[in-house]
């Protein structure tokens, strides 16, 4: 039976993660990449996974204000536009249906991005 990787989202055997990579959960080839790119790809499923939850807490909203102010410019749109979103309407329940008729640019940010993908797994 492997690990799961976090970055990659593969399966893995045991030989495929070293150390310190069992603890971290990062397989050893994606422990080579750089680190600005390991935390960016991170980020971005952090910001995902928001999007997926039934509610988007305080915490959570919190933190976004801190990932808008990320070195990489693609996380920051995401956060930011994910707390938009959280600000108009926190719960998932008919996100999709509210942003349609109330925000339709929200909506029409969240195609471009892909981040409306969050909505359908």
């Amino acid at each position: 039976m492997g690990h799961y990787c976090k970055i990659c989202g593969c399966i893995k055997p045991n030989e495929k993660f070293s150390g310190k990579g069992h603890k971290n959960h990062i397989c050893k080839e994606c422990s080579k990449m750089p680190l600005k790119e390991r935390i960016s790809i991170l980020h971005k499923k952090e910001i995902f996974g928001y999007l997926k939850q039934s509610h988007i807490s305080k915490n959570n909203i919190n933190r976004l204000e801190k990932l808008i102010l990320s070195d990489n410019k693609q996380v920051a749109e995401y956060a930011n536009i994910v707390l938009e979103i959280a600000r108009v309407k926190p719960y998932k329940k008919k996100r999709l249906k509210f942003l349609s008729q109330k925000r339709r640019d929200l909506l029409d940010k969240l195609k471009e991005t892909g981040l409306i993908l969050a909505h359908y797994y």
